[in-house]
């Protein structure tokens, strides 16, 4: 009977591995002995590399906190665990998301992963969208607040990756959240 592979265990070992060597020197080699599964067995199952990458990516991205915000009717909550499940996300997966984007240019069989983030930024702009349909945030592309909203995070978590000094300070999900609501809270 053939060995039961933990699927769970299985993707978060390929994105790991991803995010820790990049796309050309990932090697299914290298994920089935992490993985504790036979290298034949990933090739049967998911065939080429990227195929494997990309579902991994997909399965671990959709399960993120991040994804699954949910709106309120209050936008300082709401915001603020925007922030956490953004950090919390980042720290779980943000090496491999950094990866991908820096190596899809140049391995466009990855591009499929790339669709893997869209739920999640979908998700967090429709929060940003109902709070400004409701008169709580100044009105404008809810994609844009997004990315305002998230940048510096994100730039935090390349410059830890590159382990620069000084360190990245932590992240207080509470302050983030209010200085954002300083600059986009709706005037009325």
């Amino acid at each position: 009977m053939p060995k039961r592979i933990d699927e769970d265990d299985l993707f978060r070992t390929t994105v790991a591995v991803f995010a820790e060597c990049g796309y050309r020197a990932t090697t299914t080699q290298e994920i089935a002995a992490r993985a504790g599964v036979n290298e034949a067995t990933l090739f049967r199952r998911y065939g080429a590399k990227a195929a494997l990458i990309n579902t991994a990516l997909t399965h671990v991205l959709a399960d993120s906190s991040f994804a699954s915000v949910a709106v309120s009717d209050d936008v300082t909550a709401d915001l603020t665990t925007l922030v956490r499940s953004y950090v919390e996300t980042a720290q779980r997966y943000g090496g491999a998301v950094a990866t991908l984007l820096a190596e899809v240019p140049r391995n466009l069989e990855l591009r499929e992963a790339i669709t893997a983030l869209m739920p999640n930024l979908v998700n967090a702009a429709a929060v940003i969208a109902a709070h400004q349909d409701a008169g709580r945030l100044a009105a404008g592309d809810p994609l844009h607040a997004l990315v305002t909203l998230i940048g510096p995070l994100l730039v935090f978590g390349l410059w830890a990756r590159t382990g620069a000094t000084p360190a990245v300070p932590d992240i207080d999900a509470g302050k983030v959240a209010a200085a954002f609501l300083d600059g986009h809270r709706a005037r009325g």
